[in-house]
């Protein structure tokens, strides 16, 4: 029986979280520890894909739930969960307040796209457009060069990462969003229906004619289309490998590899990188099974897996840096020293 909880749907499959089967080792040994994990909608299906190509290893057995950035980060500070998964960085009082300790695993990264669905459109939008479409000011695709067709928004409504990041982005872009709605995990939309989760956003919109929102670029497929976006220097761009990868080359991260550009000079404007976050210290007989783990992660042939699903691997030298945050892992109740943080420099 396999080792992993993974629901391999299509990615626009609606993902609601799995348990682990038997935790028997057929070896005779030891059962190995479960390892007890929630994700957001973002890296489900790299986190999916990862773990089933772990299950083979005879001291690995995992139970993730799909539950988006917000509840994630929620359910690692509640002590419910070994490891969360978040595409946006902890905050410091979020940092401050985990009760094992923290350190942040850099893992994947990718586009949010702004998808629509209107066969026939090339919908190509400029910064200002686009948060008119989230100010209910541009209601009508004929407004943007298209077909006469009004315009359903959708956004978010759980607490998630896609939406921090999307809403940093029109804030940078826009001093009316900012001094408005603003930006964080959770707004206060001005326009637009609500949805949960990145694989809720697709079906919505493939459900909806006429409808637009943001969600992961891995999940556009026909009949959704990604709009070109207007970027820093003017140009317009879509959300490909090449220009997300180009974007997160100039994002600059600090000591704890976390951070973020919601306006990056160059390529694909909102982008993101998406991080596994571990307890610190009192990791006792999970510290083996979360360093194998996150050693696989951050391997080639794992983030050529992930690739393959549409997500943007990390440079070697990312991940390189982030391998070396083992030596701030204690299975103890250790505190993390300064001079062990400044392994990173």
């Amino acid at each position: 029986m396999s080792r992993v909880c993974a629901a391999a749907l299509a990615l626009a499959a609606l993902l609601t979280g799995c348990s682990g089967g038997s935790t028997e080792n057929p070896t005779g040994g030891s059962p190995p520890i479960p390892l007890r994990g929630a994700t957001s909608t973002f890296a489900a299906s790299a986190f999916l894909r990862w773990f089933n190509q772990l299950a083979v290893h005879p001291g690995i057995f995992a139970e993730l739930e799909v539950l988006g950035s917000g509840a994630s980060i929620r359910s690692f500070l509640a002590g419910q969960v070994d490891f969360a998964v978040t595409d946006s960085p902890p905050s410091p009082k979020e940092i401050g307040s985990a009760p094992q300790g923290l350190v942040a695993f850099p893992v994947t990264a990718g586009a949010i796209a702004i998808a629509y669905n209107l066969p026939g459109c090339d919908l190509r939008l400029k910064r200002e457009q686009l948060v008119a479409i989230y100010l209910a000011e541009v209601t009508n695709f004929a407004e943007l060069g298209c077909a006469d067709q009004p315009i359903t928004v959708l956004h978010r409504g759980d607490s998630s990462g896609s939406t921090a990041n999307f809403s940093a982005s029109l804030a940078a872009f826009s001093p009316a969003w900012r001094q408005g709605p603003g930006s964080g995990r959770e707004l206060r939309w001005p326009v637009g229906r609500a949805v949960l989760g990145s694989d809720g956003m697709a079906m919505a919109l493939n459900e909806t004619p006429g409808s637009i929102g943001y969600v992961e670029s891995a999940y556009v497929r026909a009949p959704l289309q990604a709009a070109a976006l207007q970027n820093g220097k003017g140009q317009l761009v879509r959300p490909d490998a090449a220009s997300s990868a180009q974007a997160l080359a100039a994002i600059s991260l600090d000591d704890r590899l976390l951070g973020g550009n919601p306006d990056p000079p160059v390529g694909y404007p909102i982008v993101s990188f998406s991080w596994m976050l571990v307890p610190s210290r009192s990791l006792g007989a999970r510290l083996e099974p979360l360093k194998t783990s996150l050693s696989y992660i951050l391997s080639q042939p794992a983030q050529d897996d992930a690739e393959l699903l549409g997500y943007v691997p990390l440079p070697a030298e990312l991940r390189e840096l982030a391998l070396r945050q083992f030596a701030l892992l204690s299975p103890g109740s250790a505190l993390v020293t300064g001079s062990q943080r400044r392994v990173l420099d």
